[in-house]
């Protein structure tokens, strides 16, 4: 880690621009593209199986991190994957003059994905090199704080400027105005990066031939895999997200749900404002005063319960919810935006865990990027289920299995192994 870079003032400006230029692309393939196609009379069946498939890069993007550990510098990849971004959103652009524009922005999209998500790898490498531990959980918060600013800027700004754009000018120019946007906005990202981003270290281990890349790859891979505490910390991943990953996926499906199907009848737009504009604001707000708390107490035991506690008592909101049936907007919207507040202080716990017992070693950012990949598996699987219990047990008892799901959340933030729990131990 740079010892030098930690002592020359508030990373916060590098944080800032280089976790909003992580969100500008996310949006734009989770959201803007779907639009797109859906304006363009694209049968939704095919903009769903294609938009899930150009987000594949990010659930992947492990394979290839190791790569980064053995050339040049991380903010070499930053920028240049930037630049890279606004030339592939330009061509998207173009490509929409074409009558062949769907399997070209495809491939395009495909093609940003992975640069995206190599973009997001290597800013991560940054961040873990140039910052203590001190540090990188004082700004956890912060760029969960940037990169939602840019969704929410790059986002439904974006796609209504498209909409107004189409009255006026066409289908066509509309779209080929917000891609062209977005091309100027990473290129300007990239000139940020490349003359004000920290280097995030050299390469672990330079590599000149193919065949050492690939002695190299596979070392990777074996000191993570040999990692201590690793079986372990995924079963933390899974049951300390257990809960949350299901009450994520039906919470606003209950709010939408009619009052005779046990739901609360709030309807579509209404539920989208508490959950996406209210919901949002109290999470990341809650992220960024999490890590203020967890830098000023450090990551042990204590404050690992504490986070744990925080962020599933609040869950039982969603029971109450579901009992009294609630009339009036007011109270809905302060029990929603409390337990948010709760869910984004508690859930940075498994980024704290992964950045203090599974990052460090030989190969620091590969680790991070395959323990992500972990964290991503946690969620995945529970949210699978959760629509077949929900709809099986009915609103109220799903919320009454949430509040046991929650059980193993404790007991597991109570066993896990611990560095700092050990040393203070020892001690």
């Amino acid at each position: 880690m740079s010892e030098i870079n930690t002592k020359q003032g508030s990373p916060l400006g590098w944080i800032a621009s280089t976790w909003m230029a992580t969100g500008i692309p996310f949006i734009a393939m989770s959201t803007t593209v779907a639009a797109m196609y859906n304006s363009f009379k694209l049968p939704d069946t095919d903009v769903a199986f294609w938009t899930g498939l150009i987000m594949l890069p990010w659930a992947f993007k492990f394979l290839w991190t190791p790569f980064l550990e053995m050339f040049k510098t991380k903010k070499y990849f930053v920028y240049v994957s930037q630049f890279f971004l606004g030339v592939l959103f330009a061509l998207v652009a173009v490509s929409l003059i074409s009558d062949r524009f769907f399997g070209l922005s495809i491939g395009l999209f495909l093609a940003i994905g992975v640069a995206a998500s190599t973009q997001d790898a290597a800013a991560d490498g940054i961040y873990i090199h140039e910052l203590d531990t001190t540090l990188q959980q004082r700004f956890l918060g912060w760029k969960t704080l940037f990169q939602n600013l840019a969704k929410a800027l790059f986002g439904p700004g974006l796609i209504m400027l498209a909409f107004q754009i189409e009255e006026a000018y066409g289908l066509k120019i509309a779209w080929m105005v917000v891609m062209i946007i977005y091309a100027i906005i990473m290129i300007v990202m990239g000139v940020i990066s490349a003359n004000y981003l920290p280097s995030g270290g050299n390469a672990v281990h330079e590599v000149e031939s193919a065949p050492e890349a690939i002695v190299i790859y596979k070392d990777v891979i074996v000191q993570f895999l040999k990692r201590k505490n690793l079986i372990a910390g995924f079963g933390f991943f899974f049951l300390y997200r257990l809960a949350e990953a299901q009450v994520v996926t039906i919470a606003p499906l209950f709010f939408k749900a009619t009052r005779v199907e046990g739901g609360l009848g709030i309807d579509k737009d209404d539920t989208s404002f508490i959950f996406g504009v209210i919901g949002l604001i109290a999470f990341v707000a809650g992220s960024v005063v999490s890590g203020y708390y967890v830098a000023s107490k450090t990551f042990t035991r204590k404050t690992l319960l504490t986070l744990c506690a925080i962020m599933h008592v609040p869950l039982l909101i969603y029971a109450y919810l579901a009992i009294s049936q609630p009339v009036d907007d007011l109270p809905i919207i302060i029990m929603v935006a409390f337990q948010q507040f709760c869910y984004g202080f508690g859930l940075l716990a498994i980024v704290y865990f992964t950045l203090q017992e599974l990052t460090p070693g030989r190969y620091p950012l590969a680790n991070f990027s395959f323990a992500v990949g972990m964290m991503h598996l946690a969620y995945v699987v529970p949210t699978m289920f959760s629509g077949y219990l929900s709809d099986y047990m009915g609103y109220y008892e799903f919320f009454i299995w949430i509040i046991i799901c929650s059980i193993p959340a404790f007991v597991i933030s109570a066993t896990v192994p611990l560095t700092q729990s050990n040393n203070a131990t020892a001690s």
